[in-house]
């Protein structure tokens, strides 16, 4: 066991200069068997910022089962092309470690991330997270929890005449749903809300809905919609990100 944790944490900072994170929720494997799960996908997708983008994406997740233990790396490569420039300009990881409770209706988390996107001008951002996660519906067809996190999180937004230092705790709340509403196809749904207690009038949130159609057994393609809202940002950025993304996922 503890050199299968050793293992994907090595594999988990060899990829922090390339890696972009997101919520993984999405990402983790149902299936209970034990042992190494994971898969890879690859997909071109439109993005709206600042400029209109193009963007070839690659995703890696590895899982590890056991009785009462999950973990969890995911990470993401972005290579974009903006106005005819290419570049790599965001890259993360996150690191996530569940416990389940008995019953499995009440789950303990605990979780690390990386992450830093040069076109919103955020350096970096460290954020260091646990707390329960609440399974309101687990059933086959259809599932529906919410998540309620204490975080600690270092950032640094910066460009030539602006930057923004922040290190502090905070709540971070999370929903999430799936509903497979046929035998090849489910509906999902995630929204994280996070308020600055300090500060009310800064706030994020990120929301993600996905259809994924399964193909084979170990062969699907999924189209995403995504929307990222922060209220304060750098000067010349916009506060509302979005993105229309599709890939091919290859389980194994």
């Amino acid at each position: 066991m503890y050199r299968i944790v050793t293992v994907m944490l090595l594999v988990c900072f060899s990829v922090l200069a390339t890696a972009q994170i997101v919520s993984i929720d999405k990402r983790r494997t149902k299936n209970p068997n034990k042992g190494i799960q994971g898969d890879v996908n690859l997909g071109l997708n439109f993005v709206h910022t600042t400029t209109d983008m193009t963007s070839l994406s690659s995703q890696f997740k590895l899982q590890y089962n056991d009785d009462n233990n999950t973990y969890l790396l995911s990470s993401d490569v972005n290579f974009n092309q903006v106005d005819n420039e290419k570049n790599i300009n965001n890259g993360g990881m996150m690191f996530k470690y569940n416990y389940w409770v008995p019953e499995k209706i009440i789950i303990a988390e605990a979780f690390m991330q990386y992450q830093y996107n040069r076109v919103k001008k955020l350096k970096h951002r460290y954020v260091f997270g646990l707390g329960p996660r609440f399974n309101i519906s687990d059933r086959e067809k259809f599932s529906f929890f919410i998540v309620a996190y204490s975080i600690y999180m270092n950032e640094l937004f910066q460009e030539e005449k602006f930057e923004r230092r922040k290190s502090l705790v905070k709540l971070s709340s999370m929903l999430s749903m799936d509903w497979r509403f046929a035998p090849n196809a489910t509906l999902g749904h995630t929204t994280y809300y996070e308020p600055d207690y300090s500060d009310p009038e800064d706030f994020r949130i990120w929301s993600e809905t996905k259809l994924d159609v399964k193909i084979s057994s170990r062969f699907s393609f999924g189209l995403f919609l995504r929307m990222d809202y922060d209220h304060q940002v750098p000067t010349g950025v916009d506060n509302l990100f979005y993105s229309v993304n599709n890939s091919f996922k290859l389980a194994f």
